[in-house]
């Protein structure tokens, strides 16, 4: 497989603040990664730190052999990044249409496909952003970030105080882009258990650093670890 993602010795965080600590991963294409860990470990801040959003105090990216360090959010995107931010945003002016249209780039992803993958945004194609409920806005904020035709897909807690009926749609969606391999995901979740279903490779963070790797069947079958790095009941 081509080896799309190189972190090394990363140590990142916010102003002087340290989040993250000698965090080293390594990601290929089509590869799926449950982020996983206790709230506050630096789950969130990696991916922000992938999309550049964070200080990079050490360490090096390396993005399809290309530091990506140098590049700027934006050219991140335009390089094969996309990401589902936790507060979703929104744009209250913009319709659903346009959210879609707005970021669009060449590719397997177009809006009539986002709209067969998630056939309520069409109906909704004409509302505006903060018309939506919460469950319509993650699937728009997930459609966006297909726009972009990524590479890798990044979820910062897709399902996060949706109804488990939309959990269980987006669910079945997130795994159909697993399994058509087309893209590698990493997937941030508090929900342990449905990250682990949905993906092949676990990675548990804990104060900033990896503490624990394996893959994603391995954990979901070992309860003890699970407890013991989760907390998980």
């Amino acid at each position: 497989m081509t080896e799309l993602l190189r972190v090394q010795g990363l140590s990142a965080g916010y102003g002087d603040a340290v989040v993250l600590d000698g965090i080293d991963l390594v990601l290929e294409a089509g590869e799926s990664l449950a982020l996983l860990g206790r709230n506050g470990v630096g789950k969130s801040t990696l991916l922000m730190t992938l999309m550049g959003l964070t200080r990079q105090r050490r360490g090096s990216l390396s993005w399809r052999g290309r530091d990506l360090a140098r590049l700027a959010a934006h050219q991140r995107a335009a390089a094969g990044l996309g990401w589902v931010p936790q507060e979703r945003c929104m744009f209250p002016s913009l319709t659903v249409e346009e959210h879609l249209t707005a970021v669009a780039r060449p590719g397997h992803w177009h809006v009539a496909r986002v709209y067969e993958v998630f056939p309520r945004l069409q109906e909704r194609r004409a509302n505006l952003g903060n018309q939506l409920s919460g469950g319509e806005q993650q699937m728009l904020a997930i459609g966006r970030a297909l726009m972009v035709n990524p590479a890798l897909l990044l979820l910062d807690e897709p399902m996060e105080g949706l109804a488990p009926i939309i959990v269980q749609e987006l669910q079945h969606v997130i795994r159909r882009l697993i399994e058509e391999g087309g893209m590698a995901v990493i997937v941030v979740e508090q929900h342990a258990r449905l990250a682990l279903g949905m993906t092949r490779r676990a990675m548990v963070l804990d104060r900033g650093r990896v503490v624990f790797e394996s893959t994603s069947a391995e954990l979901l079958a070992d309860k003890a670890s699970l407890d013991r790095l989760l907390t998980v009941a």
